[in-house]
């Protein structure tokens, strides 16, 4: 056949490849190779359509080549025509006129072209069609070379596809490792929270624990379960924040040792200390104790709102209102520390704000009366006395306040009258403690100052003696290291005596069921400089019931300011009741009033507290100048 491709001698006409060389030079290899190929190409038809590929791929390669040399590069015209034949001067002429063609067309087109601004959708199509424009440039500079393998833009495409998928598998997979979107907010969620209950399991043991039952106290006692647990189930890295901050349990011993929460942030900063910061969240996040929730709150400076601070104490101060005439009538005695003061020009008592005890207060000491009545509960009660510098103050001298100003008050100082009060509580204390243990000689007292002591028992049997032998004056105000001390002492009785309460090697003495609840008497002036931690421990303990007496000055904002804290914490816990006693007091009544609140049963009435043997003769106590 004319027009089949010429077969080289040295290759098999069926399957194109190379033939075989016999060592001896004869063509017998060859011959056997020709014929096992014709026999395998009869014998299997799939043989066939290779070979006929094979055929083409070889004449379309004859075809190359025979033409090669007999078409103009540049515009691939024929130059085997009449025109040219036999003539090659003028295919030499038609071919640099092409060239000179090609040259002025390209010299007329601008050397930049401006790239377009068309968005690609994903990496993939950016990558892609740049590799296409780029092998459509190469295919047309190969052509204007005379280089006719087109096979080459194919090819190029396609091995910068393939780069492409690469790249996108790499990023895939980077983005698998690093969790990026190989799982859904839902497990991201649930992987959260399993890394919180492994905390909470490594922080407070297996659940039924002692310590998991001490914290599950702590959440009901200042009201956080449902904040807890909202958190825990929609919000876990919020929870997993609080509870690596401590939050969720008590206040550990060794951060009230090291007074870790009582450390002063700079002074441009919202909260001033870091247990006001946890006192607030807990206020702001809890419910109250009916059961509602109450509007935000926030904390006041001395240095960022000190109008303020003084406005809301001036306006607790426009509140008062004169005692009722009949009773101070029935009440008021001229043993009474104001009137035996020498130095003091008045003789009227001072006008008192009027003490509110809320209703969650009342139910809650309604409820304690009742467990004491059928025999579940049962009363001990403790004093605990400030006695730092700032309560020896002479208010004649005059008492300088956080704003500045110097203010003179015509009244004893406070630990004057704490003194008297306390003596005259303590005709009505040791009776009922004796109901309970008739050996019992006095109430156990612990004061405080920079530090907590234990000073025993007091009683009315040698009172002058024991105040002035035990009691010491002076020295920085921390309450919580009076509540620490006792804490201590009330425990460390209760364990020995009766085997109630455990210690925790972290957060210290912890109640036991049937423990006898602490009624606690507190008497102090307000200037603690840890006041925010002591609110926050009282918030979380059910086993004591806190009775307050605020001592101060008389018409003087910052003790308004102080008795507006205290307000706010005892309508926050019900455990805890708030009296506020400043100026020329008339002590019988207030010692009606906050023993009231001591007992929950059997309070001391009008015809107990004003017995004449309870009252205290006006030259019975060491003067004025002492203190």
């Amino acid at each position: 056949m004319d027009n089949d491709p010429q077969i080289d001698e040295d290759e098999c006409p069926i399957c194109y490849t190379g033939l075989p060389l016999s060592k001896d030079g004869t063509k017998t290899a060859a011959e056997a190779h020709i014929a096992s190929c014709i026999d395998s190409h009869m014998s299997n038809p799939g043989h066939q359509a290779s070979d006929q590929k094979a055929y083409a791929k070889r004449a379309a390669e004859l075809e190359h080549s025979q033409n090669e040399g007999n078409e103009c590069p540049v515009c691939r015209t024929s130059l085997l025509t009449k025109e040219f034949d036999g003539n090659e001067s003028a295919r030499h002429a038609h071919i640099a006129s092409c060239f000179e063609r090609n040259d002025s067309s390209s010299k007329s087109q601008p050397q930049y072209a401006p790239p377009t601004y068309e968005r690609p959708t994903n990496l993939r199509s950016e990558k892609l069609s740049k590799g296409m424009r780029d092998s459509k440039s190469f295919a047309v500079s190969s052509r204007s070379n005379g280089d006719t393998k087109g096979v080459v833009s194919t090819s190029t495409a396609l091995s910068l596809q393939s780069q492409e998928d690469q790249e996108v598998g790499a990023l895939r997979k980077w983005f698998s490792v690093l969790g990026g979107d190989s799982k859904t907010p839902m497990e991201k969620k649930q992987q959260i929270m399993a890394k919180a209950d492994n905390l909470m399991s490594a922080r407070w043991g297996p659940p039924g624990s002692q310590r998991r039952e001490m914290v599950a106290r702590y959440w009901a006692a200042t009201r956080m379960f449902d904040h807890w647990m909202f958190l825990h189930g929609q919000h876990p890295r919020q929870f997993r924040k609080y509870l690596e901050k401590g939050y969720m349990e008590p206040i550990p011993t060794a951060m009230v040792t090291a007074r870790t929460l009582a450390y002063l942030y700079p002074e441009g900063s919202y909260y001033e200390t870091p247990a006001e910061k946890r006192l607030y969240y807990l206020l702001n996040n809890g419910m109250m104790p009916d059961g509602s929730r109450h509007a935000s709150i926030r904390p006041l400076n001395i240095n960022r709102d000190r109008y303020t601070i003084i406005r809301r104490g001036n306006q607790r101060n426009a509140r008062q209102i004169p005692l009722d005439p009949k009773l101070l009538a029935k009440y008021m005695s001229p043993g009474d520390v104001f009137q035996s003061d020498k130095q003091i020009k008045s003789h009227n008592y001072s006008e008192q704000v009027p003490n509110t005890v809320y209703e969650t207060r009342m139910k809650a000491l309604h409820e304690f009366a009742e467990g004491i009545l059928h025999g579940t509960d049962h009363l001990e009660t403790m004093i605990l006395l400030d006695v730092s510098g700032s309560m020896t103050w002479n208010p004649h001298s005059g008492i300088p306040g956080p704003d500045g100003i110097t203010r003179y008050h015509d009244q004893p100082s406070n630990i004057r009258l704490v003194e008297h009060l306390v003596r005259r509580v303590m005709n009505h204390m040791l009776p009922r403690a004796q109901k309970e243990h008739p050996h019992q000689r006095g109430i156990d007292v612990v004061t405080f100052s920079s530090y907590g002591t234990y000073i025993g028992q007091l009683s009315t049997s040698n009172f002058n003696r024991d105040w002035q032998s035990k009691v010491r004056l002076g020295g920085g105000t921390q309450v919580m290291q009076g509540w620490q001390k006792v804490k201590a002492t009330y425990f460390q009785h209760q364990n020995k005596d009766y085997g109630h309460g455990r210690f925790d090697p972290d957060f210290g003495w912890q109640a036991t069921p049937g423990m006898p609840k602490l009624s606690l008497l507190v008497f102090l002036d307000g200037e603690a400089t840890d006041m925010d931690e002591f609110e926050l421990e009282l918030l979380g303990e059910t086993w004591a019931y806190v009775t307050i007496a605020l001592v101060g000055m008389e018409n003087c904002p910052h003790h308004h300011s102080h008795a507006i804290e205290l307000e706010r914490v005892a309508r926050f816990n019900p455990h805890v009741g708030f009296f506020d006693v400043h100026g020329r007091v008339c002590e019988r009544l207030i010692v009606q009033d906050i023993l009231g609140s001591v007992y929950p049963v059997d309070p001391p009435v009008y015809e107990e507290i004003c017995k004449p043997e309870y009252d205290i003769k006006p030259d019975e106590l060491p003067a004025y100048s002492n203190y």
